[in-house]
């Protein structure tokens, strides 16, 4: 097995990006940021036609893209975002803003009024993932590399990054787990529809015949 690759600059991912659209490469560049955030970017014929940053989409995406300071990446020819991010600018523009220029924002929205405060859970329901029993972390762990080996077809070397949020967030919340839930939130991360449907019915299909 390979060697992970070691972490690289923020600005050397950038002029990896800006190499990949000289070559003008067709393709999704994936980054794994050093504090676990996963990114993507969408190139066609060498232009930028997507960016997601966990789930955020195009020039807000990039936005939070130039907070990382240092990641991992991988580029494959496979296209995971069909659509394009319709508010990015022109590939030139936004490689320089991503380099560090004036980064200009569309106005966001109205905030919609906050949601009433939902009840306390239970001390049962709070249970910290250490506390878990040995044969829920089993169980946890079993299902981790299922659906890890089923994201891979999808987004590739990234999907370990992905996975281990949500995995995390499960233990956390503690044992019956809601495996539909969880696979229906890892789904997501895809980001094309009938790609996470198909995943999602992978993956419940393999879990049921664990």
């Amino acid at each position: 097995m390979s060697p992970e690759p070691a972490p690289i600059s923020y600005g050397e991912l950038v002029r990896e990006l800006g190499a990949l659209c000289s070559a003008h490469r067709t393709g999704t560049m994936f980054i794994a940021t050093t504090d676990n955030q996963s990114a993507r970017i969408g190139l066609r014929d060498g232009e930028i036609v997507s960016v997601v940053f966990r789930t955020r989409r195009g020039l807000e995406a990039a936005d939070h893209l130039r907070k990382i300071t240092a990641g991992r990446f991988s580029f494959s020819d496979t296209v995971v975002d069909r659509g394009s991010s319709d508010d990015l600018p022109p590939t030139a523009e936004l490689l320089a803003l991503l380099a560090g220029e004036a980064f200009p924002l569309p106005p966001r929205p109205p905030a919609a009024p906050p949601s009433p405060p939902r009840p306390a859970a239970p001390e049962a329901a709070r249970t910290p993932s250490a506390s878990v029993p040995a044969a829920a972390q089993a169980a946890l762990s079993r299902a981790q590399s299922t659906i890890e080996a089923e994201l891979t077809e999808f987004v590739g070397p990234i999907a370990s990054v992905l996975c281990r949020e949500h995995i995390a967030r499960a233990a956390s919340a503690g044992p019956p787990f809601d495996w539909p839930a969880l696979v229906d939130a890892i789904a997501r991360e895809i980001g094309d529809h009938a790609k996470e449907e198909r995943f999602k019915q992978q993956v419940l299909a393999r879990l049921r015949d664990r």
